[in-house]
């Protein structure tokens, strides 16, 4: 084929990618830039080879009962192809035309695989009688097209009566053209293929000596003696079929995706889905409902509901005119919540639909929903491998925590800050039954009572001005079946107190603004600084709740009890420097009133100022923080016996005041006097 540009000669072909190799790009206004090619020898005539990139494909079958029936249907094709990529670059669509034959008499029988199909006349109407869910283009026999026949009809055969025989379709208007092409024509309707002979045998009963029809009618006409011309099927009449193929095989094509889609979302949702029309036919049946409901048969749509479902109250409730939401019903043997809704359409009710879960999937999935919570951050990062120590002390309460988290008991971990109560807490989670679920940690002094509250319950949507849409869930919730760290727990309110020991006892919670009970399953692991039984005594924290929270009892030295440990936590703490053994000595000697972080921020710090150097006692001395005794008496280290001396000569021996000057418990207290052996009678 051949097609004019200024300047150029071009001649086209069609070829698939995979068959051709890549050239250099040809560049010219006129030629799409998706299109390579070489020149020819004099530099004008250039042979474009078009390669259809990775495009969709549509295939366009042409259905005719002959071959060449429809004559250069192929090339017609080409040029019209090659046409509508010229008018229209920007589309991305490859069209592949296949010519099928298939005779008349087994059309019915054929199926047929394509996005649309182009055929003619009586083979047009057998086609959609027996293809539903395929386009079907008929090729329109326009007025030119019987001009032109009937014209070549004269020129052949002379001025006689001819008989045009075919479907209304296609001879619509043809007896309106014998003056025109003046001869004598009758037109006879042609509905049924079985009923063409009668109509031939009819026609030269009227006196026609010439029958112009499709193939089988021409066929016996000829075999009576009747003189045959086939209607020809014009280039213009086949240019406005492949226009509106293409039109319908891209509508279709589309409608085809936004099916898939919509069905691939359906059969990827949790949720069981089925739909009915108003004579109770399926319509949509989801993957999931079928593995909820337990069917195996695949082809649902289009059958009776009650056919497939099981009689009961599930049936009924979808046989039914109203609506629910959120009914609990059974199903053979296990429950289902389900929703129940009408399906409208501008007002009239079409059909129902029904959304569905079985209670047991439901709460799976609820726990594989908090086991991925981690990714909110509720999650524990340290395990006892991660404790520094070298102490027979460190190790024995690492063993004791061990122990612990065997249990499921609730846990009360003591000690002064900075001891590592919470690196304990998350190292128990991860050594209990409960690892795999979330670690949530809050800090009850860091909020006010309000928010605290807020966090812990959770709350109903419209509970407070702000609050958020749809509610929010509190950490009881979040760490159902795991873990809930509650750091400070002396520094909460009496009316929190009160909720948590409800909680501890009735394992249920209530949000803030709601009336529904939420059942959790939550360990308690609650750390404070502070003597709660003497806030106990003084009221001041609830005897009930301290119970509670007790069951065991975890007791954290401060670093000065394990003086042998320092070393090795300055050691890991200290990067890019390394310290002297004297280095190491004198920071066993310092007291680290704030215990494991005081010494890793001052580690911290020598590592900032004494960065790839070696650190020795003289840079300890220089960077060490000052205590208010120090500062008396100048650089010299005041031991902790020599400090709770002074400390009980300036309080003429009284215990408690020397205590709270030395910022220890009355526990603590008592033990160093008895560790110290100092005889205060």
């Amino acid at each position: 084929m051949s097609t004019e540009f200024p300047g150029f000669n071009i001649l086209t072909r069609t070829k698939r990618k995979s068959y051709l190799p890549r050239v250099a790009p040809l560049k010219h206004k006129h030629i799409p830039n998706y299109w390579t090619g070489s020149i020819r020898a004099n530099g004008l005539h250039l042979y474009v080879e078009e390669l259809l990139e990775e495009s969709p494909l549509i295939k366009i079958k042409l259905v005719v009962p002959r071959k060449d029936y429809i004559k250069h249907a192929q090339e017609r094709f080409e040029e019209f192809n090659l046409q509508e990529k010229i008018d229209s670059p920007e589309e991305n669509v490859a069209f592949e035309l296949e010519e099928v034959v298939i005779p008349t008499d087994k059309i019915r029988t054929t199926k047929l695989d394509a996005d649309v199909i182009i055929s003619r006349g009586l083979v047009t109407k057998l086609l959609k009688e027996n293809n539903e869910s395929i386009p079907i283009v008929d090729i329109p026999v326009q007025g030119i097209d019987l001009i032109r026949s009937l014209d070549e009809c004269k020129k052949r055969f002379g001025r006689k009566k001819v008989a045009v025989i075919g479907a209304a379709n296609m001879i619509y208007g043809v007896e309106n053209l014998e003056s025109i092409i003046d001869l004598p024509i009758q037109k006879y309707i042609l509905d049924d293929i079985t009923a063409s002979d009668r109509t031939v045998d009819q026609a030269a009963e009227d006196g026609c000596e010439i029958v112009m029809s499709g193939l089988n009618t021409n066929k016996y006409a000829e075999q009576i003696g009747l003189q045959t011309m086939l209607i020809e099927t014009g280039k213009e009449s086949f240019r406005q079929a492949l226009v509106e193929a293409k039109r319908l095989a891209i509508v279709s094509r589309k409608e085809q995706e936004k099916a898939k889609r919509y069905q691939t979302i359906l059969d990827n949702a949790y949720e069981g889905v089925i739909a009915v029309d108003l004579q109770k036919r399926i319509s949509v049946f989801n993957t999931s409902a079928q593995e909820i409901l337990s069917i195996t048969n695949r082809n649902l749509i289009g059958m009776s509901i009650e056919g497939i479902l099981n009689k009961g109250k599930f049936l009924d409730l979808l046989l039914s005119g109203n609506d629910y939401q959120e009914e609990i019903v059974s199903y053979d043997s296990i429950q289902l919540s389900v929703k129940k809704a009408g399906i409208f359409l501008k007002g009239k009710r079409t059909g129902d639909m029904v959304a569905f879960q079985d209670v047991t999937g439901i709460q799976e999935m609820e726990g594989e929903i908090r086991k991925k919570i981690h990714l909110r951050g509720h999650v524990a990062r340290y395990r006892f491998d991660d404790i520094l120590y070298k102490s027979d002390l460190i190790g024995q309460t690492i063993e004791t925590a061990q122990l612990y988290s065997e249990a499921d008991s609730n846990i009360l971990i003591v000690g002064e800050t900075g001891t590592g109560k919470e690196m304990f807490a998350q190292s128990i989670h991860n050594y209990s039954e409960r690892r795999k679920n979330p670690f949530v940690a809050i800090n009850c002094a860091a909020l006010p009572e309000s928010l605290l509250e807020s966090e812990l319950f959770g709350y109903a949507e419209g509970a407070f001005t702000g609050a958020m849409k749809g509610g929010k869930q509190g950490f009881f919730e979040l760490a159902h079946r795991g873990t809930l760290f509650l750091d400070e727990i002396g520094e909460v309110s009496p009316k929190l107190q009160s909720r948590l020991l409800r909680v501890l006892q009735e394992r249920e919670i209530m949000r803030i603004g709601d009336d529904k009970v939420i059942p959790v399953d939550v360990r308690i692991i609650a750390a404070t600084n502070k003597d709660l039984m003497d806030m106990v005594k003084n009221n001041e924290f609830r005897a009930d709740l301290f119970y509670r929270l007790s069951v065991l009892d975890l007791q954290l030295p401060p670093l000065r009890e394990h003086r042998e440990d320092i070393p090795v936590l300055a050691e890991a703490f200290i990067k890019n420097s390394r310290l002297t053994e004297e280095a190491k000595e004198r920071l066993k000697e310092e007291e680290w009133e704030g215990n494991v972080r005081q010494l890793q921020n001052f580690c911290e710090r020598m590592t900032v100022l004494c960065k790839d150097r070696v650190i020795d006692v003289s840079e300890i001395e220089k960077h060490l923080p000052k205590s208010s005794v120090e500062a008396k008496i100048g650089r010299v280290y005041i031991s902790e016996r020599e400090r709770i001396f002074m400390a009980l000569e300036k309080h003429h021996y009284h215990k408690g005041k020397a205590a709270s000057e030395l910022g220890m418990s009355r526990t603590t207290f008592w033990r160093k006097l008895k560790k110290w052996d100092i005889e205060t009678n």
